[in-house]
């Protein structure tokens, strides 16, 4: 291994030992030569996000699984969390990386196989044999499983996106929600002169929006209940921004129809997943619109078929298809995305105490979007 700087034994690291069970403690730094790739490189981590999914892993789902692979499936234990992060190359495998060592970079969180029939299709984010960064998934047996809430954190060389100075680590971190947004943004087949809609207005939901707006929708409606997120997209020029609480469904469907000039959103996305949220996004969809569900989940619910008239149709949204990660770096690049006004910082140190928090709700108004800034 190549190597830009003493690479110590152990680091510190944030491990999901079991659900519910998070602890900051002492591991050995990934064995990256023994994986048996190539192509791996060695990332000191100078900022890593705080995703919503790493809260459902904490709480023992794999969302990885049920947006991938439709089923659910258990997660291994000591996995270090953490698959949005951005920092400096200070270990290359082989020697035609070096060219990588001190550069700044924004690595793509997963390596897929390239040979399984959805890759060869072009369909690289179902790729069931995906290798992920913080999700566990892939690695086969491990003692613990690489992510980058942690000092050092392995990655791809061929997917190491560098960032310019002008661009901090910080807001690199947020690439790969970034690149989700405009994958989900492409799913719900946005066009050019037709309102959306985006039910929900948290991190992806407020990266949708803003993609919508490049991809050429005429109005951009957002709804939420939470202070932070309306008041975020207000300050961001969103054109409506919906403060659903204290209304009833049929209220906030009738007010977001009127939104659309009555006459339908070309789409619509649902982040949040419940039998109301995709009667009220069913109701105000257009003709030839295309509804999202963002918040894919085992649960029944009933839909009337007469609602999927005029070619109405309802879709989902898994991971990012290869080009996605580019198109959203050169927009974050251009300020086309402006995602520093979502971040909140903290330490490493802060994780285990920041998710018991959230899960058990003892605080009052939450984040919009954490960073772990090392």
């Amino acid at each position: 291994m190549i190597t830009k700087e003493q690479i110590p034994s152990t680091m510190q690291a944030v491990i999901l030992e079991k659900p519910r069970t998070l602890t900051c403690r002492e591991i050995p730094v990934w064995p990256v030569e023994s994986y048996g790739d190539p192509d791996m490189v060695l990332i000191k981590v100078a900022a890593c996000g705080v995703c919503g999914s790493d809260f459902r892993y904490y709480a023992g789902e794999n969302p990885w699984a049920q947006h991938t692979l439709g089923r659910h499936m258990d997660n291994p234990p000591n996995i270090a969390l953490g698959h949005e992060f951005a920092g400096e190359v200070v270990a290359v495998v082989s020697e035609k990386n070096a060219h990588l060592l001190g550069k700044r970079v924004a690595p793509i969180c997963s390596k897929t196989c390239g040979m399984c029939p959805d890759c060869r299709a072009g369909r690289t984010e179902l790729c069931p044999n995906t290798v992920h960064l913080g999700h566990g998934q892939g690695w086969g047996k491990q003692d613990f499983f690489p992510g980058a809430y942690a000092q050092y954190v392995p990655a791809w060389a061929s997917s190491c996106y560098e960032i310019p100075s002008e661009v901090s680590y910080e807001e690199a971190a947020m690439m790969d929600i970034l690149a989700v947004c405009v994958h989900v943004a492409h799913k719900g087949d946005i066009q050019p002169g037709r309102p959306i809609l985006m039910m929900g207005a948290g991190p992806a939901g407020n990266g949708i929006a803003q993609s919508a707006r490049h991809l050429g929708a005429s109005k951009v409606i957002v709804t939420d209940m939470s202070d932070t997120a309306l008041n975020l997209a207000r300050s961001q020029g969103i054109d409506h921004v919906v403060d659903v609480r204290g209304k009833s469904t049929q209220e906030l469907t009738e007010e977001l129809a009127n939104l659309s000039s009555g006459l339908g959103y070309g789409s619509v996305f649902d982040s949040i997943g419940t039998q109301d949220s995709l009667s009220i996004g069913l109701k105000v969809l257009g003709k030839a619109g295309t509804l999202v569900n963002m918040a894919v989940h085992d649960q029944s619910m009933p839909i009337n078929f007469l609602s999927l008239g005029s070619e109405r149709k309802i879709t989902t949204s898994c991971n990012f298809a290869t080009g996605d990660y580019p198109l959203a770096l050169s927009w974050l690049e251009s300020s086309r995305f402006g995602v520093k006004p979502w971040l909140t910082r903290i330490e490493l140190r802060d994780i285990p105490r920041v998710f018991a928090e959230h899960e058990d709700q003892q605080t009052g108004t939450q984040p919009f979007k954490l960073v772990v800034k090392f």
